[in-house]
């Protein structure tokens, strides 16, 4: 078809709106980041602004600059088998973040608007970085110091033993109930592997040191051999949600379940790569066949909306596994789903909300 078989007037028409340099119809969750109404000279949206953190937030350390701390956690030596790699996750979720956000143009959710989102960068393990217990009583050193300034924690892993240090210093005060998406209960018995606690026995370990409601916590996902020794789960109170049944009966109804279990006190949400099939996330530790879609996690976060998240985590995200870098993609798009749930909690817990700021007051 040539420009003769067009009409010359909506033609025209067609040239001016390529013309136009207006807005016209932003989303109004975009629209001041378009605008450049953020800070002078940058912008969280073009691509070519690529020197900041995590879903492009600025680089803070400061705990008093950040009601949401984002930060990676480079540890893979309690993984359970030989599939290291986990440790690359936080640097190829930070690549793919850049793709996300600022806002969720379909929930109208802006973490960036209603909270100051910082990148607090990776966890550094300078001494013993080879002793697994070390690393994670350095882990729980940092997140004591963010809990006690306040500070809601985004984390991306590295492997699950993570999540106990976290859990550990979110809920020395109060047990949090638990939203735990994952193809594995990660609730082992007895010794593993020689050390007290790995990524096989997280949620026992977190159970009886008393910082998380198992009967205020749900496992979804779950799928596989493992279903043969989730003996503590099911004697705790844990609700276990198999990977068939989120299936059969669908995202919003788990969700459902979901918030019924956890009720209105706290929460921490943690999301094992491995709770999704293969055929979406290749790149994780220990993947498993039958797993459920990026979009049926999607739709499960956004049905949970309302819950008094704490705190959240990706983890076991291991690029090693795939070249194509689809994992990253998937990865970072779960973690903004889970961002925009984490600032939506924060504001209705504290009543405040300040807009994230990348130049210095």
């Amino acid at each position: 078809m040539g420009t003769d078989d067009i009409d010359s007037e909506t033609l025209e028409e067609y040239r001016k709106l390529a013309a136009n340099e207006s807005l016209g119809d932003v989303d109004e969750t975009m629209r001041p980041y378009v605008e450049g109404d953020v800070d002078e000279e940058y912008s969280p949206v073009w691509y070519y602004f690529s020197t900041n953190g995590m879903f492009r937030a600025p680089h803070r350390k400061e705990p008093s600059e950040a009601d949401i701390a984002c930060a990676g956690i480079p540890l893979d030596i309690g993984t359970p088998n030989q599939r290291t790699g986990s440790r690359l996750g936080p640097r190829a979720f930070r690549k793919w973040s850049m793709n996300q956000g600022p806002g969720n143009a379909e929930t109208g959710v802006n973490p960036f608007e209603v909270c100051r989102v910082t990148d607090w960068g990776d966890v550094a393990f300078t001494q013993d970085a080879y002793s697994l217990d070390s690393c994670i009583q350095r882990v729980y050193d940092v997140y004591s110091t963010l809990e006690a300034e306040n500070v809601t924690p985004f984390t991306v892993g590295g492997e699950h033993t993570i999540t106990y240090p976290i859990l550990k210093a979110l809920g020395e005060d109060e047990p949090v109930g638990v939203i735990h998406l994952d193809a594995h209960p990660d609730t082992r018995t007895g010794s593993y592997h020689g050390t007290d606690v790995t990524d096989a026995n997280v949620f026992t370990r977190a159970t009886v040191d008393g910082v998380i409601d198992p009967e205020r916590t749900i496992q979804i996902g779950v799928r596989g051999r493992v279903l043969a020794t989730n003996q503590f789960s099911h004697e705790t109170g844990m609700t276990t949600v198999e990977a068939t049944e989120f299936q059969e009966r669908g995202p919003e109804e788990i969700a459902e379940l979901a918030r019924d279990v956890v009720g209105d006190g706290p929460c921490y949400l943690t999301i094992d790569t491995d709770v999704f099939d293969p055929s979406n996330m290749p790149g994780t530790t220990l993947p498993e066949p039958f797993g459920l879609t990026g979009r049926e996690v999607r739709d499960f976060l956004r049905n949970i909306r309302g819950t008094d998240l704490v705190g959240a985590d990706l983890v076991e995200l291991n690029p090693n596994y795939d070249p194509t870098e689809k994992s990253a993609c998937l990865a970072a798009g779960i973690g903004f789903e889970q961002l925009c749930l984490l600032a939506e909690a924060r504001v209705e817990r504290t009543g405040t909300a300040r807009r994230t700021r990348w130049e210095d007051d």
